[in-house]
């Protein structure tokens, strides 16, 4: 198989992806807020990585700030998911979801921007890499149907 084609076509759609994941992001207005306590914008910090078995792009994966996951989900202070969570603050104590607000996440005034989950389920997503890895596969596989195992190495 000819894995830099599959490599590059895989990396490229990947990219794609991830531009496609930010400019959602950008439609449902995350903004980065002047009294926000991060530093700087998190949408710009979305990246794309790919790891390798034995050459081949074998997975793709997407890194972000955790702080995406609070408007992808409607979360926020007061308006926990189904199950809380479990979190250390900065001097080492341990802090659980309030039981109160528990599965209130996307109500009120925070309501759920899903713009990863469109990105993944749309047509640049998930489905578009696969097709990809089929494409190049099966023509790697019908590539080697043809070839002579007699003359192989031979003039």
């Amino acid at each position: 198989m000819n894995t830099t084609n599959f490599n590059n076509a895989i990396e490229l759609q990947a990219v794609a992806l991830e531009v496609d994941i930010k400019q959602r992001g950008h439609q449902y207005g995350i903004r980065h807020r002047a009294n926000s306590p991060s530093k700087s914008e998190s949408l710009s910090k979305i990246r794309m990585r790919t790891g390798l078995k034995e050459g081949t792009v074998n997975r793709v994966g997407y890194t972000f700030p955790r702080t995406l996951i609070y408007p992808h989900t409607g979360s926020g202070k007061g308006q926990g998911g189904i199950k809380g969570s479990r979190w250390q603050n900065r001097y080492g104590e341990t802090i659980k979801t309030n039981p109160r607000s528990m599965g209130k996440a996307g109500t009120g005034n925070r309501q759920a921007k899903p713009f990863i989950d469109e990105a993944l389920h749309g047509p640049e997503g998930v489905v578009k890499i696969t097709e990809i890895a089929a494409v190049e596969m099966g023509a790697s596989v019908t590539g080697n149907l043809f070839i002579d195992k007699n003359n192989i190495g031979k003039p």
